[in-house]
């Protein structure tokens, strides 16, 4: 039957029958009479062993107390592309299996026409873990005139029956669980139920993998990426054909094909069936396949490492988080040590530059070119939240100039009380914008007002209201302000818990019902009891919470962070929830709402890149956004459906170096020093400016998969500079020796 496999591939049979075929192969062919030759028992218990098929050649086999898992009759397989057409499909067995060290390698030669592949793959078991490293060499190119190249990949299919919506999926910062929470044409989404094949450099983690109805997972990691490209794949405004011995990135994927899931590995990284294109936000979702190939050409050679990773996991959020702490051991994310101290003074200053007053209003300014000599992308709104900031920028201001204590640092507290009386003229009840313009009127974006923006500006203002009674300072009109606000929203509570998403400016009415934001207010109103005694602030707070935990929370699903991507998965859904419920244990003293944060924090980890994506080598360093050289370690996705990145995440290293004190739990130490060092690597400091305007700025958002290294627009946010220096702050007021070890380059 092997035989007959290889046939039908090289005369491009549809893949439908040939995955029936190996489908076939997996369930009969192995002959179990003749002697297995068995690796060391996985975690788990999974007992990894080869088995001759029919056609005499060796597969392999996943089991567990007898009964198979996964397996592939035929572990390698390369598809050929010649012309304009996938025109062959290989796939192979073991000629020759032979004992090397504590594993197996395996050997095949391969033929294409005239074309020679030859391909050594060594497995052991490593920590547990099944891994894979692959040598193939062409011995024989291809004798043609037009364009060929290659693919290689290897795969695990499921034993039992599998759908996309069946089968939990985890691709970190871009699928989580089934298609719902996910637009219909992201990756992974309802439009993508057969191909799922993502780039690796599109991941924060080169893996992908997915956990079955009875708890049985498999997970897929590129335990050594490489990632390196070149501009013809990076500058790629489209679904394209590259071949390109440059291409040294892979793909993950899963593909769902009659009835079952195989879970694998792709070297160079063909993406589809759904793809990006670059710098294009949020309508850049193509149905359509972006093939990368090696050429056939004597000589051209591959070499790769892949894990996999087999589990019994009590829930989905319990699985992917375990996946990851996983990845993140293999990969070992490498700190980039910053002046955190220079850090804090230069971003203050900009926020201080971009702060303005006209008309006797002052506010911070929403945005601007970070590019110097460029005064493009002027924003003068200030809003109170969201992308805007300028309550928590207004509260940095004041905060810098108290602690400094210098007639040099006046102007901080000049602007910041400036900015915050500015705000206080606006009504709140119902509110009447969500910021003000130039001159103090009420801004609104299209007239609609969202509770994150609200609840993050008043939030922030009470914050600061903390900050000034250390000094022996009320600020009495401050808290009023928040709790006419607080008045005017807690009626909306629904029986459930839940609060509406978005209002009316001025009216009040509900534009938007969705509740499955409703963490958002869980900061505030703790802030407001804590403040002024009252208990309904906090009785509303821990309704919300349990709401957002019952809802979606407890699955390990986080959706609705940002106002402009409404309802689906995303990274800042995950933060503010980390923040809220490390708020709640704190007000309340009880475990479960340190259980829910850990939850939240798992989730939110998995947006971080924790490993190095190289910038494309024949690209010059100023037509790149991130340059060459700077880690990309400590970036992280924003969002499902596009593949934008930033450092927001700054914001929480405190939450992180919070529970690594109330757990002892050295990993969460780890990702707060990833976030307190590596989300500083693009900020302009003195003697590397890149070619921003000068100490203290930094862009908003990059793309590591194409446009690599280039953003949408190259503009500052206000938010840019506040959660740079929200984790600086609120770590040193968590607890000072901890901040002056995590600071410190020396830090263990």
């Amino acid at each position: 039957m092997s035989l007959q496999v290889h046939h039908l591939c090289l005369r491009g049979y549809p893949v439908l029958i040939l995955v029936k075929l190996f489908i076939c192969l997996f369930l009969f062919s192995f002959d179990t009479s003749q002697a297995r030759q068995s690796l060391p028992v996985m975690k788990g218990e999974v007992v990894p062993f080869f088995g001759k098929g029919e056609g005499g050649k060796w597969g392999l086999i996943l089991e567990r107390n007898g009964k198979f898992l996964f397996a592939n009759p035929e572990p390698i397989s390369i598809e050929v592309f010649v012309g304009d057409k996938v025109s062959g499909r290989l796939r192979s067995g073991y000629d020759v299996l032979e004992v090397v060290g504590d594993g197996y390698v395996g050997r095949s030669l391969m033929r294409y026409e005239e074309a020679r592949f030859e391909v050594v793959d060594h497995w052991k078991v490593d920590g547990g873990c099944l891994k894979l490293a692959r040598k193939l060499e062409v011995i024989e190119g291809l004798g043609v005139n037009k364009l060929h190249g290659f693919m290689s990949g290897v795969t695990l299919l499921s034993h039992a029956k599998a759908s996309r919506d069946s089968v939990e999926l985890f691709a970190p910062g871009m699928i989580y669980g089934g298609t719902g929470s996910l637009t219909k044409a992201a990756i992974g989404g309802s439009d993508c139920t057969d191909y799922i094949r993502i780039r690796e450099d599109r991941l924060p983690a080169p893996m992908i993998g997915g956990r079955f109805g009875g708890g049985m997972s498999i997970t897929v990691l590129n335990t050594k990426p490489d990632g390196r490209t070149i501009g013809m794949d990076s500058k790629a405004p489209k679904s394209n054909v590259v071949v390109s011995d440059g291409l040294l990135f892979g793909a993950v994927g899963v593909d769902f094909i009659d009835g079952k899931s195989s879970f694998g590995y792709w070297f160079p990284g063909s993406e589809g069936g759904i793809t990006y294109k670059g710098r294009t936000y949020p309508h850049g979702q193509l149905k359509e396949w972006s093939r990368r190939y090696h050429a056939v050409d004597k000589g051209n050679k591959q070499s790769y490492e892949v894990s996999f990773r087999v589990s019994f996991d009590e829930n989905f959020a319990d699985y992917y988080s375990n996946a990851w702490r996983w990845a993140w051991e293999r990969l070992k994310p490498q700190v980039a040590y910053h002046d955190i101290d220079s850090v804090r003074r230069h971003v203050t200053a900009v926020l201080a530059e971009m702060t303005w007053t006209r008309k006797g209003a002052t506010g911070l300014q929403m945005g601007v070119s970070a590019l110097k000599k460029d005064g493009k992308n002027a924003w003068f709104n200030s809003r109170m939240g969201f992308a805007g900031r300028a309550l928590e920028g207004a509260g940095y201001l004041l905060e810098s100039a108290r602690r400094e204590g210098s007639q040099g640092e006046s102007k901080y507290k000049v602007l910041g009380e400036s900015a915050i009386r500015s705000f206080l003229k606006l009504g709140m009840s119902p509110p009447e914008g969500e910021g003000i313009s130039a001159g103090g009127a009420p801004f609104t974006k299209k007239g609609r007002v969202y509770l994150r923006s609200l609840t993050d500006g008043h939030k922030e203002l009470l914050k600061s209201v903390q900050r000034e009674k250390k000094y022996g300072v009320k600020r009495d009109a401050w808290v009023a302000w928040s709790r006419s606000f607080a008045d005017w929203l807690i009626p909306q509570q629904s029986e459930e818990g839940g609060f509406p998403r978005v209002w009316e400016h001025k009216t009040g009415k509900v534009l938007d019902g969705s509740p499955h934001s409703s963490y958002n207010v869980i900061g505030f109103l703790v802030l407001l009891e804590r403040l002024t005694g009252e208990k309904k602030y906090g009785v509303a707070a821990m309704r919300a919470g349990d709401f957002c935990w019952r809802n979606s929370h407890s699955r390990g699903i986080f959706v609705g962070g940002t106002s402009d991507n409404p309802d689906v998965i995303d990274k800042e859904a995950g933060t503010i929830s980390l923040e809220a419920y490390l708020a709640l244990y704190a007000h309340t003293g009880d475990k479960k709402w340190l259980t829910r944060a850990k939850v939240a924090a798992h989730f939110a980890e998995t947006w971080i890149y924790i490993w190095d994506v190289p910038m494309p080598e024949d690209v010059d360093d100023k037509d790149l956004d991130w340059k060459k050289g700077v880690s990309t370690v400590g970036l992280q996705l924003i969002a499902t459906g596009h593949s934008l990145v930033d450092q927001y995440m700054a914001y929480d290293v405190d939450e992180f170096a919070e529970l690594y004190l109330k757990t002892g739990d050295r990993h969460y130490y780890d990702v707060a020093m990833i976030l307190l060092h590596n989300t500083k690597s693009m900020l302009a400091m003195p003697g590397r400016d890149y070619d921003l305007r000068g100490a203290g700025w930094k862009q908003e958002h990059y793309s590591l998969a194409p446009s690599r290294g280039v953003g949408v627009n190259r503009s500052w946010v206000g938010w840019v500079s506040t959660s740079l220096l929200n984790g600086i702050i609120e770590l040193e007021e968590l607890d000072k020796e901890l901040y002056e070890k995590m600071v410190r380059k020396s830090a263990e």
